[in-house]
C-alpha cells in the first residue's frame, strides 16, 4: 500500500468563485499525514497552513478529501504533497460532494 500513489485532485468548482477557481484535494489521510489534524475533520492542520480548507465525503463509500482553491493555494498545496508522498495528478473531481469549507479572515 505505501507504494501505491496518493492522487491528488485537480480541478475547478463554481461554488467558491463565480468564474470557478481551481481547487485541489487528496484523500484526508494524506493530507493530514503531510499538515497534521485536529479539530473537526481532521482540518485545523492544513486551515492553519493555508488560512482555510474544504472537505468532501463520497457518500456511498464514506471517503474523505481534503484540500484547498484558489489557484496558488492549489498549486502549493501540490508542490507540498509531492514534497512528502508519491503522488499521481488526477485532473478531475472526486465523486464526492462538498460538506464544509471554512476560511480565515
Amino acid at each position: 500500500m505505501a507504494d501505491t500513489p496518493c492522487p491528488v485532485y485537480l480541478f475547478r468548482a463554481e461554488g467558491f468563485a463565480p468564474s470557478g477557481d481551481t481547487v485541489s484535494m487528496a484523500p484526508l489521510e494524506a493530507v493530514v499525514g503531510v499538515y497534521g489534524g485536529g479539530g473537526a475533520f481532521d482540518a485545523d492542520g492544513l486551515s492553519a497552513a493555508f488560512g482555510g480548507a474544504a472537505i468532501f465525503r463520497n457518500d456511498a463509500t464514506g471517503a474523505l478529501f481534503a484540500g484547498v482553491w484558489g489557484t496558488r493555494k492549489a498549486s502549493r498545496f501540490r508542490r507540498e504533497m509531492r514534497e512528502h508522498v508519491s503522488v499521481v495528478l488526477v485532473r478531475e473531481a472526486p465523486e464526492a460532494r462538498l460538506v464544509v469549507w471554512s476560511a480565515a479572515g
